[in-house]
């Protein structure tokens, strides 16, 4: 076998055995599969628990989070923030800082009529519909003691999420393999084809006589 043929067999079998990598990579691509994971949990719901008078807090748990509005700060006659903007799902909690306020909404009953001294609190229920819900504090609603708690859906940053390969059903790792073999053939039939076309000797065809 002269220099030309052995460079061809060997480019063949480098390419073979690539290929062979290739097609065991895309397999075990295929054969990772997704992981599913376990049962979705399920929330506890919405509250629907009633303001009580006495007591520290009213309403049951949420699940959600809760945002926090101070009533009367520092004997002030305001609630702080005086608009709350929050996701659908959040419950918001007042807290008296000073007393004779009390929380009256414009519509619905999700607010605390009675009035309350320092101290006291309470948290209503999550709100779960987009829209503005305001509210005042009767007793010093002229002098400008009203709030506002906007619901509305949350801004994902706007931009695409970034798609993890893992999510993907491929291992990472698989990802590596394939593109390496695939550069090695590459690599191997070039390398071949200059060396076969410029690199063989003139005394390479005759042999030994």
């Amino acid at each position: 076998m002269n220099r030309r043929d052995f460079l061809l067999a060997a480019s063949a079998a480098a390419g073979g055995t690539a290929a062979s990598g290739a097609a065991a990579a895309q397999e075990g691509n295929a054969s990772g599969g997704n992981q599913s994971g376990g049962g979705n949990a399920t929330g506890s719901g919405n509250m629907t628990g009633g303001n009580e008078s006495s007591g520290n807090q009213t309403g049951g748990g949420s699940g959600g989070s809760t945002e926090e509005v101070t009533v009367g700060p520092s004997g002030s006659l305001v609630f702080e923030p005086a608009e709350l903007s929050i996701s659908p799902g959040t419950a918001v909690k007042f807290v008296w800082d000073s007393g004779g306020h009390n929380v009256n909404p414009d519509d619905g009953d999700w607010g605390h009529q009675p009035i309350e001294d320092a101290g006291f609190s309470f948290t209503t229920p999550p709100f779960t519909e987009t829209g503005s819900f305001g509210y005042v504090c009767d007793p010093h609603e002229p002098a400008g003691m009203v709030g506002t708690i906007t619901v509305g859906e949350s801004s994902g940053g706007g931009g695409e999420e970034e798609v993890d390969p893992e999510e993907m059903g491929v291992p990472f790792q698989a990802h590596f393999v394939g593109i390496a073999t695939i550069l090695m053939m590459v690599v191997s039939l070039i390398y071949t084809f200059f060396t076969v076309k410029y690199g063989e000797s003139p005394n390479a065809k005759g042999g030994n006589n």
